[in-house]
């Protein structure tokens, strides 16, 4: 037990930390990073969920580790107009600073200063005007915020934008790419860890090249030798080694005409693929490998091609299969516990499957599922048909509603996790 905690078991807790860290942080870093240079104002800067466990601030963002590790968020000033959250005949302080601008607004008890007034609210306009209006014992009067202005939510303070920074207030386009970059910076990183792990292992030759030839193999005795290139078999050209592969186990015990290129020269061998027990035929020869950096990012980005096909066929399967959810798919413990197993393999194997969650994580957030990527997507596409926004609130009801419910469903799929434990 005690070497299990100091060995595996302290292994997978880093394994499981690090990976989560670098999949929330690259995925919200894409919204951040996009929103800043559209211009929006960003106040937080999660991961996790619940309560901070560790924060800190630098320049207008609070950047916070979070409770709950389930993800993570990008708060973007202006996403649900701030007016929303005060209500018309409400008592409102204000504090103004020297040019009598309002610098903090909430509800009286959470407003303190020298300069606070305090009143009916009459109107307020976070989107245009940057107003508010307050029926006072001296009258109505009509206060502007200050650019650097709070609201104040018990002893925490809500940053206030002013109207061109706030997300409601860029153009549609840019408001698209901001939700977009997060699946977007996750594909980024599964294309670069696999051509780390493609780089470190190799990629195969192509055309295919022979790295070494088994003694008395039927390549062997055929005059194949190691540096050859096969150009082709028979009248068909060999691009890669899975063609000539195929080639070679789809004719046990036949001859084939193979073409070679050795020392600059075309020569034609003929040589018999042995049957192995399996029925598929042999020559034996193994292939040269190469670890250029640019078959490596090649390597890459057809490896999160593939991936990403067997993703979407591993969805279809969900609708067609009525045991699928519970017997494939994976919730946190069994991730975990995947991670677990791999990191016990070797860092290259989790760096390949750190790429595979992390294109997981992509897709899944571009499902238009409400509170993920794709369904904030959903709405804009809607709103770019009709050529008005859907109103702010139902939006944001239908993002909450849409939260509790995958919460919901972690639980559940947790709760399957534990049971199938063994």
């Amino acid at each position: 037990m005690i070497s299990w905690l100091f060995d595996g078991g302290v292994r997978t807790v880093l394994s499981v930390v690090i990976v989560f860290l670098i999949l929330v942080t690259i995925h919200e870093f894409g919204h951040f990073i996009v929103a800043k240079k559209a211009g929006v104002l960003v106040p937080k800067f999660a991961i996790g969920f619940g309560p901070p466990i560790f924060k800190f601030g630098r320049g207008e963002t609070e950047y916070s580790i979070r409770l709950l590790p389930l993800g993570g968020f990008v708060q973007l000033a202006g996403e649900i107009p701030q007016d929303t959250l005060f209500k018309t005949g409400e008592e409102v302080a204000v504090l103004c600073n020297a040019s009598g601008e309002v610098t903090l607004i909430g509800e009286p008890i959470d407003v303190r200063g020298d300069q606070v007034v305090s009143g009916s609210l009459v109107a307020i306009d976070t989107t245009k005007a940057f107003t508010v209006t307050l029926q006072t014992v001296d009258g109505v009067h009509t206060y502007p915020f200050a650019l650097r202005a709070y609201i104040a939510n018990g002893k925490d303070r809500i940053p206030m934008a002013p109207p061109n920074r706030q997300m409601m207030q860029k153009p549609l386009f840019a408001r698209m790419l901001i939700v977009f970059a997060g699946p977007l910076m996750n594909v980024i990183l599964t294309i670069v860890l696999l051509s780390i792990v493609t780089l470190s292992v190799g990629t195969l030759s192509s055309p295919p090249q022979i790295a070494s030839v088994e003694a008395n193999s039927p390549a062997s005795r055929a005059g194949i030798v190691p540096g050859d290139t096969i150009v082709s078999v028979g009248n068909a050209a060999t691009q890669n080694w899975t063609q000539l592969v195929l080639a070679i186990e789809t004719h046990p015990n036949k001859s084939l005409i193979v073409t070679v290129a050795r020392n600059g020269h075309d020569q034609t061998i003929t040589v018999t693929p042995e049957k192995r027990s399996n029925g598929m035929g042999f020559i034996g020869i193994t292939p040269a490998v190469t670890h250029g950096l640019i078959p490596a990012i090649e390597g890459g980005f057809q490896q999160t091609v593939a991936y990403t096909q067997m993703i979407y066929q591993a969805l279809g399967h969900l609708f067609t299969s009525r045991t699928a959810f519970v017997k494939d798919v994976g919730g946190p413990v069994k991730i975990v516990q995947v991670i677990g197993q791999q990191a016990q393999l070797g860092v290259l194997n989790l760096v390949n499957l750190t790429a595979v969650l992390s294109l997981n994580l992509a897709i899944f957030n571009l499902l238009p599922i409400p509170a993920l990527d794709g369904s904030r997507l959903l709405f804009m596409l809607v709103e770019w048909i009709r050529g008005r926004p859907v109103d702010p609130r139902k939006e944001y009801a239908v993002h909450a509603i849409g939260f509790a419910i995958l919460i919901l469903f972690t639980v559940f799929r947790t709760y399957l996790d534990v049971t199938q434990l063994h």
